[in-house]
């Protein structure tokens, strides 16, 4: 069940947040940060989901990426310029 359910964790959270079932999406947002790995091909799509879902937990896991990596984030950010709108709200952070 562990495994099955860090997998589908991700859609479960947005499942979750759509039907408005906040422990259930608590828990998969537990699972799923401890279950993802924050790098560079996948900080801004995880931020953006903490975001948008209001996922304290991933935005705090995806903050501490980014203040250990703030050059190689700043640089992946000026060269990719399809990472999602919002996440221009990065710049701020960093």
């Amino acid at each position: 069940f562990d495994k099955a359910f860090s997998e589908r964790a991700k859609d479960i959270i947005e499942a979750a947040d759509r039907l408005g079932v906040g422990s259930l999406k608590v828990e998969a947002e537990g699972w799923y940060v401890k279950s993802t790995l924050i790098k560079l091909s996948n900080f801004a799509e995880n931020l953006h989901l903490s975001d948008t879902k209001k996922c304290a937990l991933l935005k705090e896991k995806v903050m501490e990426f980014l203040v250990e990596n703030e050059e190689e984030a700043l640089c992946f950010l000026s060269e990719n310029h399809d990472v999602p709108q919002s996440e221009s709200m990065l710049t701020d952070f960093l």
